[in-house]
């Protein structure tokens, strides 16, 4: 159960107090770098050679850096402001204080949770049992999908990608319980080995619901597997998915309902009256093609138990303690390599997110957001904007027409800063004192009628898709803008008592790693109102594609772990971000240090260009487990950390001067083997 004290109530004071001011953290981490190490061999190990020494990954997490350092020093005020909540004896009923508050009670209320067990699932369970056809198969699907258990295909209502202004309906593959369709079809000892722990979690998770009292053998539960292996061989690798154009498959919906009678396509759709639609984009045709063979391949009691493990698996992490247990064992310590679980409070606060996020951010930027370094990143956002647009200018290998069509994009670009202008109304959402899991469907059933609701109504581009608390930032396509929330606008990303170099070697990079997105092999896709069409010349877009191929081949060299490659195709946007973004976040500094000329000094012993690529590379300190390195390089469409350093740098022209590369070191590559794009 939770309990404050007095001393809980001091410090809430003496930490939210804290957090209205500036926090004063030194520009760059002197001590945390290894002087002894060369900077043109490896900058990454120069930079923060001594913090990975000393910062071993904490045995509740799957690898540590700066997002976490940022993170662990948000939930100390989340926490206080959960618990403040949660003690408010005076809010309104239904206001954002009692709503986080009541919804952290039960959160905390362990022994409730432990005294309910799996009852809060057997309802759904029960539904389960009694199907008898597959009507009522699909039709429980389709309210399992409204309450958030993830099974077989994923749907939503989202922006059309062709015509960015209106809503349409979307189909996707999904259904695996595994985080990649490779840990199904490689044989390798390492994937035989996850496959192996995942069947013995899906025997154990079966027995805490008495599933083996039903009759069930070890055949009926291998069904599950074969299901999950044949929707994995159908499915999009995650470097395939990367091609928008070749997952915008619009149908009308009675062309759907006849292509997928067998899984009764059309009985889905029915169960979601209030969804009124003509049209569909099925994302992937041949996989639904494929589930729709399956839905007569297998008898209804092995659909059956495909659908328990849906439910069960996406309930285990809300119920109790060996519930929690069993899929925290499996799915970060199995796949991950995390040690123990994090204490219940940090859990509480990942779950306060998940479920009351805005209601909780409210509170957050009342206490954390600081105007004045909005004002600052939002000058840093003008400098990196007209650095663009002069680059842009002079490039030799682009076309005058495209360079046209390019900067009409980055004209349109929308920015947003800090927290949305306008709130999410959560007056619909319930939160009750029963349990943790009622509440987690609750806020599921919430956002799914609030996505319903979206149909047929203007696209409202002033939602945000990132908390306020979140530690990142993000780029839309479909809207054409650039998203900052203020959780990353403090240190190391930003620093209000550092000096301008290094921010913009941090936060700078940041900015212009975003802006680049827009231009990336993907974002390149999207015009300046956000619709996918091509704006290029077909001649330019071959040079464009050329100059990316050797970012691909460069990224595919570098080994992770034993012979483990990155995937330079799957990372390929990120890689292109990376180096565009330093580029042009380069070109702001000599902006800004060229009408500065105060500014131009040496601090620590480093000059200003020097600060800005130290600056640059120790945002990105970090250590991981190994296995948590294995999972990432198959499902992270960002390259581990010491290469997006080493990787970027080592294409910029700029780097080598301002630290005297040369040939023979090893940071050093050939003009011709280079990458320059943006």
């Amino acid at each position: 159960m939770m309990k404050i004290n007095k001393l809980s109530f001091l410090l809430a004071f003496v930490v939210l107090a804290a957090f209205t001011l500036e926090r004063a953290v030194p520009a760059l981490n002197i001590k945390g770098m290894n002087k002894s190490a060369n900077p043109a061999d490896d900058f990454y190990e120069y930079a923060n050679g001594t913090w990975m020494k000393d910062n071993p990954v904490p045995e509740s997490e799957s690898r540590w850096g700066s997002f976490n350092e940022i993170v662990e020093q948000n939930n100390f005020l989340l926490k206080q402001l959960l618990e403040n909540a949660a003690n408010n004896k005076t809010a309104l009923p239904n206001s954002a204080i009692d709503k986080v508050g009541k919804f952290y009670r039960v959160f905390m209320d362990t022994l409730k949770r432990e005294s309910q067990g799996i009852s809060p699932v057997m309802p759904y369970l029960n539904q389960i049992n009694s199907i008898t056809t597959k009507e009522q198969l699909i039709q429980t699907i389709s309210n399992f999908h409204k309450m958030g258990f993830r099974c077989l295909f994923n749907f939503y209502v989202g922006q059309d990608n062709k015509n960015s202004s209106s809503y349409i309906v979307n189909m996707g593959q999904g259904g695996l319980g595994l985080p990649d369709k490779d840990n199904y079809l490689k044989n390798d000892e390492k994937s035989l080995k996850t496959k192996k722990a995942y069947l013995e979690y899906m025997l154990k998770s079966f027995k805490v619901f008495g599933i083996n009292k039903m009759d069930t053998s070890i055949t009926d539960i291998e069904s599950i597997i074969n299901i999950e292996t044949e929707l994995a061989s159908a499915s999009m690798s995650r470097v395939e998915r990367r091609d928008t154009e070749k997952q915008y498959n619009k149908f009308k919906k009675e062309e759907v309902f006849g292509r997928y009678s067998n899984m009764l396509m059309s009985n889905y759709f029915a169960n979601i009256p209030e969804l009124k639609f003509s049209e569909i984009i099925v994302a992937q045709p041949l996989f639904f093609d494929k589930v729709n063979l399956l839905s007569d391949k297998y008898n209804i009691e092995q659909w059956k138990m495909y659908v328990r493990w849906c439910l069960i698996n996406s309930a285990m992490p809300y119920l109790n303690k060996e519930c929690q247990k069993l899929s925290f064992d499996f799915y970060s310590t199995t796949l991950s390599g995390v040690k123990t679980q994090k204490p219940l409070w940090k859990r509480a606060i990942e779950a306060s997110n998940a479920t009351v996020g805005e209601l909780l951010g409210q509170l957050f930027v009342e206490k954390a957001f600081s105007q004045k370094s909005k004002q600052r990143v939002n000058v840093i956002l003008d400098n990196i904007s007209a650095a663009f647009k002069s680059r842009l200018q002079k490039l030799d290998w682009m076309s005058s027409e495209t360079k046209l069509k390019a900067m009409d994009k980055l004209a349109g670009f929308t920015r947003k800063l800090g927290y949305p202008d306008k709130w999410k109304d959560y007056t619909k959402l319930i939160i009750t004192e029963n349990s943790y899991f009622e509440n987690h469907l609750n806020e599921n059933q919430f956002s799914f009628n609030e996505m319903i609701d979206k149909m047929g109504k203007p696209v409202d581009r002033t939602e945000w898709g990132m908390l306020p608390q979140t530690v990142n930032a993000y780029y839309n396509p479909q809207n054409n803008e650039i998203v900052f929330p203020a959780a990353i606008m403090q240190p190391p990303f930003f620093n209000a008592n550092a000096d301008e170099a290094v921010n913009y070697g941090s936060m700078g990079a940041v900015i212009g790693h975003e802006f680049l997105h827009g231009f990336d092999d993907q974002g390149s896709k999207y015009g300046p109102d956000g619709n996918l069409k091509s704006w290029w010349t077909d001649e330019d877009k071959k040079k464009f594609e050329v100059k990316t191929k050797m970012l691909v081949e460069q990224f595919n060299s570098y080994i992770v772990i034993d012979s483990l490659h990155v995937n330079g195709e799957l990372t390929l946007g990120e890689n292109i971000a990376d180096l565009g973004g330093l580029t042009m976040a380069f070109e702001a500094l000599k902006m800004y240090l060229k009408n500065n000329p105060s500014a131009n000094k040496v601090i620590d012993g480093y000059t200003p260009e020097q600060r800005f690529f130290i600056g640059f590379a120790q945002v990105w300190k970090n250590n991981s487990r190994p296995e948590a390195a294995r999972q990432l390089i198959v499902t992270d469409p960002h390259s581990p950390p010491q290469f997006r350093v080493f990787g970027t740098l080592s294409n910029m022209p700029q780097f080598y001067k301002v630290w005297g590369v040369k040939e023979g070191n090893k940071m050093y590559r050939r003009s011709e083997e280079r990458a320059e794009i943006w």
